[in-house]
């Protein structure tokens, strides 16, 4: 081999040598970085382990068994929610103050304020809610007529009802211009200031809710005007969801407007009323918040009251994976899955690095040979000339 050639081999050697330390260094460097992704995968499957999903402990009002169940949507503030523990009735808010309901509210409600009626309450809505087109709300008064009816019917055999309207009476005789056979006439209440106008239907419209509170929930009494309304049965008369509806019209109103739940849709492809994750963040976050519905046993008025899952005896955060096993085989399986993935990439790591070392040995034995042939050659040369 010729001088030239073999320092030309040398250089050759020389490059490839360094290529495959680098290659090595870069495959050691991955190995470091699939040991930091191995922690990461640990990490995140004790997080999923640890994970907590807000959840309420419900009853069964015919067993009055108990159970755990997960707050989604739907559980804990729809029409067809679970009933929890102490019959506690909550509603969802958002960040302004709305409350959040499903779509079917959201949309009854708007409906039923653009009738405008002249005798608009919580139980004409809730008999529009649950009665649909079977009422023609054109004719404002039909709900009234069917409460009056009631009055007409009973009056004389229930002397509670028959005191309530007396009350109502009472003030619109003390103005003298009335229709007695119509108790929603309030034309009569006139010459007043704003402020004793203000006073006196202050007297009437609680005089009136009582009344008709009285009626509503009485479930003979309602269930009657139902079947009167619809043509159906009595006892096909729902009245938890006419009582959900009365509630909910009342927190609307208060609340000053509603939000669909749906508008909530599409986060991470989510459907939000069904979402128990989504809503534990809301939750969490801050960004949205629970409060409890309490209803006057007397007079039906609703009033609300903050809380939280660290405060309320039927909310919790629990553990997911204590009352969601398939949340649990979940975590598992990924855990497993990410690990198999991390195995084979170091099992190819190493096997690259074997590889590379075998060839990196190879290549040494020729570069210390080719050495060696030019410090021969060079020792022959300078021995020439010595």
């Amino acid at each position: 081999m010729g001088m030239a050639a073999s320092q030309a081999r040398l250089l050759t050697l020389t490059a490839r040598i360094h290529d495959v330390e680098y290659q090595a260094q870069s495959i050691q460097n991955a190995k470091v970085q699939l040991s930091t992704q191995q922690d990461q995968v640990y990490e995140d499957y004790q997080k999923a382990l640890d994970a907590t999903t807000l959840t309420f402990t419900a009853i069964d009002p015919q067993s009055g068994t108990q159970s755990t169940l997960t707050a989604n949507f739907n559980n804990l503030f729809s029409v067809n929610k679970a009933t929890a523990a102490g019959n506690s009735d909550y509603a969802l808010f958002d960040s302004k103050g709305k409350v959040v309901v499903d779509e079917n509210l959201y949309h009854g409600y708007k409906m039923f304020k653009d009738l405008e009626l002249d005798n608009e309450s919580p139980y004409t809505f809730a008999m529009y809610m649950i009665c649909g087109d079977a009422i023609d709300f054109e004719d404002s008064n039909i709900i009234q007529g069917e409460a009056d009816g009631i009055y007409q019917n009973y009056c004389t055999t229930d002397e509670k009802l028959s005191e309530l309207y007396d009350a109502i009476m009472d003030i619109l005789i003390e103005y003298g211009d009335y229709d007695p056979e119509d108790i929603n006439d309030t034309n009569c209440i006139a010459g007043l200031d704003d402020e004793e106008y203000n006073n006196v239907m202050a007297q009437y419209n609680e005089a009136m809710n009582n009344y008709l509170y009285y009626i509503y929930s009485n479930n003979a009494y309602a269930s009657e005007m139902y079947a009167n309304i619809t043509g159906e049965a009595p006892e096909d008369f729902n009245s938890d969801m006419f009582n959900y509806y009365v509630k909910m019209f009342n927190v609307i109103e208060q609340s000053g407007g509603c939000i669909s739940i749906e508008s909530f849709n599409g986060i991470n492809n989510n459907d939000a009323k069904n979402d128990s994750e989504w809503l534990t963040n809301m939750i969490q976050s801050g960004i949205m918040t629970i409060e409890v519905i309490n209803q006057d046993k007397n007079t039906g008025k609703v009033t609300l009251s903050g809380t939280s899952p660290a405060s309320n005896e039927s909310l919790q955060y629990t553990t997911t994976t204590q009352i969601d096993k398939a949340a649990l085989a979940k975590a598992e399986a990924k855990y497993e899955h990410d690990l198999k993935l991390i195995d084979k990439k170091d099992k190819q790591f190493d096997l690259d690095l074997s590889k590379l070392e075998t060839e990196r040995t190879a290549l040494t034995t020729q570069y210390d040979s080719v050495k060696k042939v030019i410090e021969d050659n060079i020792d022959r040369t300078f021995g020439i000339f010595s």
